[in-house]
């Protein structure tokens, strides 16, 4: 064994071009796998920071009939789960808590979560200092938290001392009684504490308000399967005793892992299949090298065969030379694996980058070895095999030639199956360019430049009346008005790409009382009297929100479009009355005083619902938590102007998220444009092994048919017919490729559909296109041997036969 693998080892060093062309092919490859297998296993296999995490779900309303499928749950339904289940151990529930966090430094804005006295036990995880609450704190509503590990090290710079100390937060002190672990991170990681929720009676009977999360573990032996089976049949009890609230909603059990890393998966698993491809066509060029390496080595390998070895011997000294080369491609592939990684890890979604790191680990180097061997085997078999096969008398004869048929056939199958493969991948590729384009060029309503925003919300105990918030937006829009630059600011409850849900029922006047009436459920926004200016949107009739929509001036409101379509599809509803849905009081009726176009409030890609614009000075407590700035320079460049206009009105006022709108559209793609990067450096990779395997398959041919060449220009044939005999000849295999892979796309681009958007999986236009750019490469490919064919000289050619 050291004996062949010495002798492998000098073969290689007198072939070193062979050697380091081999080794970087392959390396591509196996490194392309590792880095992508490094996200796979750690996101979809890895270790997450709670207890047994595989028992844990989130449980949600299924209210498709809303156009939400995955639906924050009622407290009252949350408390009829719990009873009624028999698949999980136990529930626990959240509700979103923002709070103003002053004293002690710098005010800012914190983002928590108000949970059940089991939340922690629910998730198995345990804070590293202190304790968790206890059932009376959260049935008291005590003021305490638990705080995560970054706002300790921010706040109290890590001291072990911080148990017992306070946090002001909205202006109330509140006793840390716990400090989580840094990997923690529930339910992703801008949560940055956790107090009591403190469901009082009054909350835990709600069925019509539906703002919670839910989180529990299954029993043991229990499948997720199960659990949807029982919650569906409990969701379907609730709507028959419930009929007012819970007629056509159901319960959707969905594994925690898939809730945290949402599309995340589909979109691994598909980069992952497309890093298996490129090894393929790695695995196929180094295969055809080693076609083309034992072609040239038959005299060598009959020489050997001559003198007494035998054919287990010949292709046991080839299979060696394959896992050399398997060998040091791995070690080169996990250098590149190990640079790709730390490019991948932005593809790790925002709930799990706390405790998900790429790194290496055993499992990858376990991987990376696999592959290895396995893409040895792959590629060195088939050539060992062939080339193992001597006959002496032809292969010792002088000028015997190492060209044969079977040899030929195999190298041009190799080729094929890289066009194929190559094409199937630059195909999908096109298709996720394709959706990125489409998603930016679809229409938001207004223009996106030269806004900025930032997250204001105000705290409850300070503005503890509506005077006192009207009057805080009122003198803050004056403030940031008289910055040189803006042209216009206004708050508003939520901002397009801020919420896909914050909806409202709703009765419009006139219009006879139906059951469906209780699902009428539209976008609610609060705004004020400047807001939709600022924002730019597109009038369609009437008139929009104004100092006209003041304390004392009739109730009004601004609908879309949709809203408009759906209830007035042949009349202007401006003037038409609508009042919002209540149970426990008579709301009042509004009139609708104008209709804009269409906003994309809830992103690019759901589907429009009808949304209302409120007026914030005609509401009860309006909530004013997003500012947003207009300007006529660069929107980032007046950050620094409009935080010192809202601290001249409120210095203990923190403002936070600041980004412009242009930020809020690209970070909702920004996980597919992660994904397409990634898939597109395929593509291209798999492009360029193509082209090489093309140029390697023409050279060689033109290399063992220099004497026919020389015979056809000695008897006359032109440049031209030598150039297309080989041009010919390499085109000829791009196409057969090309039809093998148009098949091969047809049925495998349907695993792409949910990530598409505004182009099918087998889109012509981009099928084209992929084509045109693998005959360009392959037309090139083919030029280098072409012209090297042409360039031969007869007479040498003739006089060295």
């Amino acid at each position: 064994m050291l004996a062949e693998l010495r002798y492998t080892i000098r073969s290689l060093r007198r072939n070193p071009g062979f050697a380091v062309v081999a080794v970087l092919t392959l390396a591509l490859g196996i490194g392309a796998n590792t880095a992508i297998f490094s996200g796979v296993n750690a996101l979809l296999l890895g270790p997450m920071p709670y207890s047994h995490p595989e028992q844990l779900v989130g449980i949600w309303e299924d209210a498709s009939v809303m156009g939400f499928p995955r639906n924050t749950p009622a407290p009252a339904n949350y408390v009829d789960w719990r009873r009624m289940n028999h698949v999980f151990s136990d529930l626990a529930a959240l509700r979103f808590h923002v709070v103003n966090l002053t004293g002690g430094g710098h005010p800012e804005l914190v983002m928590g979560r108000g949970v059940t006295a089991n939340f922690f036990d629910v998730l198995g995880a345990h804070p590293m200092l202190g304790r968790s609450f206890t059932g009376q704190e959260d049935s008291s509503g005590a003021k305490v938290a638990v705080i995560g590990y970054s706002l300790w090290q921010r706040r109290f710079g890590g001291s072990r001392e911080v148990i017992g100390q306070t946090l002001r937060m909205n202006d109330q002190a509140y006793t840390v009684i716990g400090v989580m672990p840094a990997g923690f991170a529930y339910p992703d990681r801008s949560v940055e504490f956790w107090d009591p929720a403190h469901f009082d009676a009054k909350d835990l009977a709600r069925r019509s308000s539906h703002f919670l999360n839910v989180v529990a573990r299954l029993k043991a032996g229990v499948t997720v399967a199960q659990a949807q089976a029982d919650m569906s049949g409990i969701a379907a009890q609730l709507a028959r005793q419930y009929p007012d609230t819970n007629r056509s909603l159901g319960a959707v059990v969905l594994p925690l892992r898939d809730q945290l890393v949402g599309d995340t998966r589909t979109g691994l698993l598909l980069l992952l299949t497309a890093a298996g491809f490129v090894l393929l066509i790695a695995c196929a060029n180094v295969a055809n090298l080693l076609l083309i390496r034992g072609a040239a080595r038959k005299r060598e390998l009959a020489v050997r065969a001559a003198v007494g070895a035998s054919r287990p011997q010949l292709i046991r000294q080839l299979a060696m030379e394959s896992l050399v080369i398997g060998a040091a491609g791995a070690l080169l592939g996990l250098v590149f694996a190990s640079a790709g990684m730390s490019a991948l890890q932005i593809l790790i979604p925002q709930a799990l980058v706390n405790s998900t790191t790429l790194s290496m680990s055993v499992p990858l180097l376990a991987f990376a070895t696999s592959v290895s061997l396995v893409s040895s085997l792959v590629f060195g078999l088939v050539p060992a095999l062939h080339s193992s096969r001597v006959d002496l008398n032809e292969a010792l004869k002088q000028g015997g030639r190492a060209f044969t048929g079977s040899s030929n056939f195999l190298r041009k199958a190799f080729v094929v199956s890289q066009v194929a493969i190559a094409l199937v991948l630059v195909a999908g590729a096109g298709l996720l360019i394709q959706t990125l384009a489409n998603l930016r060029a679809v229409k938001l309503g207004f223009p996106p430049d030269h806004l900025l925003t930032m997250l204001t919300p105000l705290s409850p105990q300070v503005y503890n009346s509506d005077p006192k918030i009207l009057s805080y937006m009122d003198r803050v829009v004056d403030q940031v008005d008289k910055i040189p630059g803006v042209r216009g600011a206004g708050f508003a409850s939520d901002l397009p790409f801020t919420s896909i849900g914050d909806t409202n029922g709703f009765r419009i006047e006139n219009r006879p009382a139906s059951p469906d009436d209780n699902f009428n459920d539209a976008l609610y926004r609060e705004v004020s009297s400047n807001y939709l200016q600022v924002l730019g949107v597109h009038l369609a009739s009437g008139r929009l929100i104004d100092s006209r929509d003041g304390v004392t001036q009739p109730l009004s409101v601004v609908i879309n479009e949709t809203f408009a379509h759906q209830f007035w599809p042949h009349e202007n509803p401006v003037g038409a009355r609508l009042r919002f849905s209540s149970r426990t009081t008579v709301t009042p009726w509004r009139t609708i005083v104008g209709v804009i176009a269409d906003v994309k409030e809830r992103g690019l890609t759901l589907d429009m619902k009808p949304a209302i614009y409120v007026p914030s000075a005609q509401v009860q407590q309006p909530s004013p938590d997003y500012l947003i700035v207009r300007t006529a320079l660069d929107p980032v460049s007046l950050t620094s102007a409009i935080r010192s206009a809202i601290s001249s009105v409120d210095p203990e006022q923190p403002v936070s998220a600041i980004r412009t709108m242009d930020d809020y559209a690209e970070l909702e793609i920004r996980n597919r444009a992660h994904q397409m990067d990634v898939f597109a450096l395929f593509a291209a990779l798999a492009l360029f092994l193509a082209s090489l395997g093309i140029y390697g398959v023409l050279a060689y041919s033109v290399t063992q048919r220099r004497r026919e060449i020389g015979v056809r220009i000695a008897l006359g044939a032109r440049t031209t017919n030598v150039t297309g005999l080989i041009l010919k000849q390499g085109m000829l295999l791009t196409l057969i490729g090309l039809t093998v892979g148009s098949l091969l796309a047809a049925g495998s681009m349907g695993a792409m559909r949910s990530l598409l958007f505004g182009v099918s999986p087998l889109d012509p236009v981009v099928f084209s296109a992929g084509i045109a750019m693998l005959l360009l490469a392959s037309l090139v490919a083919c030029l280098v041997p072409a012209l090297s064919a042409s360039r031969v000289d007869p007479m040498l050619t003739l006089k060295d036969d």
